[in-house]
């Protein structure tokens, strides 16, 4: 079974998801990195429901779900869309994993409503000191305008090309280069895509994750929490997942098996 696609109705629109996997047990829902959408997860998908039920939403403004109802909100509102999403996909109680934007998410949907959160898993977060926070607010989520000589074309290329050459991606010096390189020219055609298919709106959610303390937040969470080792610093019952931070659809599939089997290990 490949991974299939499906939108559900809520109150903005149609909200965009990603799933594979019979619901024999407590499905696990996915919440996506950003700039782009659940697109970025497939093959993680993949893997992980060979094993159980898996469901993957775009975030609203991202991917093909619908924009969120307002240009500037913050991340309580995305995670009320998120579960007013997984009521519509008949969604109980789920275990729930994030990753950069959707751990966001996933972080106040476990506070909102920890009673249908068996466990949260968070892949990746980082924890930015002071100055880091300002560049990231400044330059990481441009708005996108469009002309008639297609400029926007240009800049959402580059913004999905340099976030494997540079962090901050818009920070274009040895000082800021990352390690790997680049993934294949239709890799980062697809990514490309995504980011043009919502391109008025793909920011919103990006902002509010900026804006997003992490850290004071995931300190209220009462679900069981895996995440990175400086999550203890503020939940210290928190379990320190393994090092396999998945990345995007470019990750070596090696990577990919490793974060699926360390996801398998803590959630079953």
């Amino acid at each position: 079974m490949t991974v299939k696609r499906g939108f559900v109705d809520i109150a903005e629109g149609q909200v965009h998801y990603r799933y594979k996997g019979a619901a024999e047990d407590v499905s696990l829902l996915m919440m996506h990195p950003g700039p782009t959408s659940a697109h970025a997860i497939v093959p993680l998908i993949d893997r992980l429901g060979e094993k159980r039920q898996v469901l993957a939403p775009d975030l609203l403004g991202m991917g093909d779900s619908a924009p969120p109802a307002h240009d500037k909100t913050d991340m309580t509102y995305f995670a009320d869309a998120a579960l007013r999403t997984a009521d519509a996909l008949g969604l109980d109680k789920f275990d729930l994993w994030g990753s950069m934007t959707g751990a966001h998410c996933a972080i106040e949907m476990a506070i909102a409503q920890p009673d249908r959160v068996r466990r949260l898993y968070v892949e990746m977060l980082l924890d930015y000191d002071e100055e880091m926070e300002k560049a990231l607010q400044q330059g990481h989520a441009p708005k996108i305008t469009v002309d008639q000589i297609g400029s926007q074309l240009n800049l959402l290329w580059h913004l999905a090309r340099d976030q494997h050459l540079f962090f901050p991606w818009f920070t274009r010096d040895a000082a800021h280069a990352r390690a790997g390189g680049l993934p294949s020219a239709e890799q980062l055609h697809e990514k490309t895509v995504e980011l043009l298919k919502a391109y008025r709106t793909y920011h919103t959610a990006l902002n509010a994750a900026l804006h997003h303390k992490s850290g004071e937040r995931v300190a209220k969470v009462t679900v069981p929490v895996i995440g990175p080792e400086w999550f203890k610093e503020y939940l210290p019952s928190a379990t320190a997942r393994g090092d396999f931070c998945v990345g995007p659809s470019t990750s070596p599939p090696e990577q990919i098996d490793k974060s699926a089997a360390e996801i398998l290990r803590h959630l079953g």
